[in-house]
């Protein structure tokens, strides 16, 4: 499989977040929409789907540069804690407060090449991240953010959206259901771009139509309210990305999206779990039961350590569909696969 780097650019608030099943679940449609963007099409592509997956999305990650370089700011691995400093204070209340203050540095940047380095240096924090955004940008294009109180610096934030039901009969908001409502939504800075890479099956699927589909995607809105402005980005670039060929001795397998580990192939895995509630889009989505079935998945940031590292190496995901998700559609699937970096 090819592996390449698409690089997206929010333009407007998102209702759902940029996780790789629901990416997949988005192309799928466009795929559905249009039969030039997979060879073969769509329905062949998922008859061979739980075998061979035909593409297999990361969720979005921020792309960030240091020193003039290139690093992706990728979920700290989980399981993995960060290793007392040389220098760390004599003091227990002070070592307690570093503790604390590593506890929050959810985030571990890694090149562009890929190669993994679990110093203490790496791991950072929110606001970390945005003083790293904020040092190659210039105040025009940032306007007031680096005057945010430390604990709103971040590169997204939720901000509160609110909604009016209208009664046709009295042409007023009212009570019940016709109450106002809000929903959260995800601001990311201006400027920001995202990254999600995404592995392929040449023959099924080239870079000119994994772009043409993004764009689509980007165009009509990604995710929930898409239809009132939500959820759209530009696709600045989709670029081959160089990956780790093999374990090189490492143990363990780091997620880079949602995922349903294969039976009986780790020993032991470190992950938060994530259940996802799934719902059909386009025609299905009016339906008669347009909500799937629950999948509980491993999300993002897993670590997991194979029983058989030889085998697993061989792929850059692991695995596997999850299928009979839906009531009214058994062709359905969700992407239960996630790329890896060996750690």
């Amino acid at each position: 499989m090819k592996i390449y780097r698409i690089t997206v650019k929010p333009v407007s608030p998102f209702g759902t977040p940029l996780k790789g099943d629901t990416i997949f679940g988005h192309f799928c449609w466009q795929a559905a929409e249009n039969p030039d963007l997979l060879q073969g099409g769509l329905e062949d592509c998922l008859s061979t789907y739980r075998q061979e997956p035909f593409a297999v999305f990361s969720s979005a990650w921020p792309l960030l540069c240091e020193n003039g370089t290139d690093v992706y700011a990728l979920p700290r691995p989980a399981g993995i804690d960060i290793a007392p400093s040389s220098s760390s204070p004599a003091d227990r209340r002070q070592r307690i407060v570093q503790h604390k203050a590593d506890k929050k540095k959810k985030w571990l940047l890694v090149d562009s090449e890929l190669a993994v380095n679990l110093t203490r240096e790496r791991f950072k924090s929110d606001s970390q991240l945005f003083d790293l955004f904020m040092e190659n940008h210039d105040n025009d294009s940032v306007g007031d953010l680096r005057l945010l109180p430390e604990n709103e610096k971040r590169l997204s934030s939720p901000v509160v959206q609110a909604h009016n039901a209208i009664n046709r009969l009295t042409m007023s908001t009212g009570s019940g259901e016709f109450a106002p409502f809000s929903h959260d939504n995800i601001q990311f800075l201006p400027g920001l771009e995202l990254i999600i890479f995404v592995a392929v099956n040449e023959a099924v699927l080239g870079r000119e139509q994994l772009q043409n589909g993004f764009e689509n995607i980007g165009s009509w809105g990604f995710g929930r309210d898409a239809s009132s402005g939500l959820g759209r980005f530009t696709v600045a670039s989709v670029l081959e990305q160089p990956w780790p060929v093999n374990g090189g001795g490492s143990k363990g397998c780091w997620t880079l999206g949602p995922c349903v580990p294969q039976a009986d192939s780790f020993s032991l895995c470190h992950a938060v779990p994530f259940t996802r509630f799934g719902r059909h889009g386009s025609t299905l989505a009016r339906s008669a039961n347009p909500f799937k079935k629950p999948v509980i998945m491993a999300d993002e940031g897993a670590v997991l350590y194979p029983q058989d590292t030889a085998d697993i190496w061989r792929k850059p995901y692991i695995g596997t569909a999850a299928v009979g998700v839906s009531a009214v559609d058994e062709k359905t699937v969700t992407q239960g696969y996630s790329l890896y970096l060996p750690v």
